[in-house]
């Protein structure tokens, strides 16, 4: 398969941060990825974001971030536009976890900033951004912007300006920030594909001209989210907000259990099990849930009418 010019690349709808399947002594389960590949397919997913948050990135070795990458991509076999996540703790990490999924045959890469001393300036995150985009100069470029998670909270729209003359193959933003004006003000500063990161904003987002999403949710309820971007796109605005809400009550049962558990993302992943895909529990220091509070858990899906949303098409 040709690699289209990096000009010419572009993503909108949805697009799942995939999860990482695990075994239960947790060690990678990269067999799992075939069955939650077909899953994705089924329900009319173009592309995947690997190894970010929802992945558990941070939490596996580079090596293990390698084999991930590799799976998707062999696996998805051109079926899936692959985006690899290659932020880490420093640059020279970053650069090669780029070259891999340049050599591994990726569409694009993404990268937050470096995770323990950080980016205080604009120009000093374009040169951090700009070390590993010039590594790969053939692969789009996404800068993740996280701020809640990385302590990064430059403006988006100052940094766009001042990138977009140094990194050629910058394309965009995962933009997982609640600063709704500095999503807006990226729009200024010139035409980038910015894609919403905070799945409880997605309605709002792609109003303002956000042009898809990147997101957790995406895995468990596709088909709510193709709903609210249909209903949006005729201007059924009430129809698409109902959509809206039913994330946002997924997000409430989230939340009850991602504090105690040791983040939202062990939370998160016990619902795919609702769609039929059973990707095993989180890596530490998250723990899973015990037999009693995954029991509460279902009875929270249930009393939210998950089941009765149609979330998902589900494998037989």
């Amino acid at each position: 398969m040709t690699q289209k010019p990096v000009e010419e690349f572009w993503l909108d709808g949805l697009v799942p941060a995939v999860f990482t399947p695990f075994h239960e002594d947790g060690e990678l389960n990269l067999p799992k990825i075939d069955e939650y590949c077909e899953f994705l397919l089924m329900n009319n997913i173009k592309a995947v974001f690997v190894n970010g948050t929802t992945g558990e990135g941070k939490s596996l070795t580079k090596k293990e971030r390698k084999k991930v990458a590799e799976k998707w991509i062999l696996t998805s076999c051109g079926r899936l536009k692959i985006v690899v996540n290659v932020g880490g703790l420093n640059v020279r990490e970053s650069i090669d976890l780029a070259k891999h999924a340049a050599h591994a045959k990726a569409d694009a890469i993404a990268s937050l900033p470096s995770l323990f001393f950080k980016p205080n300036s604009i120009d000093n995150l374009v040169e951090h951004c700009k070390m590993i985009a010039d590594s790969v100069p053939d692969l789009p470029f996404y800068y993740y912007h996280l701020p809640g998670m990385t302590g990064v909270e430059l403006k988006m729209e100052d940094f766009l300006v001042v990138a977009k003359k140094k990194i050629p193959n910058l394309i965009g933003l995962k933009f997982a920030s609640k600063d709704l004006g500095d999503m807006i003000g990226c729009l200024f500063a010139g035409k980038f594909n910015i894609l919403c990161g905070c799945d409880e904003q997605l309605m709002g987002n792609i109003v303002m001209g956000a042009h898809g999403g990147v997101g957790t949710l995406y895995n468990i309820m596709p088909r709510v989210f193709h709903r609210l971007l249909v209903h949006l796109g005729e201007g059924e605005m009430t129809k698409a907000r109902e959509e809206q809400i039913r994330a946002q009550k997924i997000l409430r049962v989230m939340m009850k259990y991602g504090h105690v558990l040791g983040g939202n993302v062990a939370a998160v992943k016990p619902m795919m099990a609702f769609v039929g895909v059973d990707l095993g529990p989180p890596r530490l220091p998250m723990r899973p849930m015990t037999v009693d509070e995954l029991l509460e858990f279902k009875k929270d899906m249930q009393e939210i009418g998950f089941q009765s949303w149609d979330p998902a098409v589900i494998p037989t």
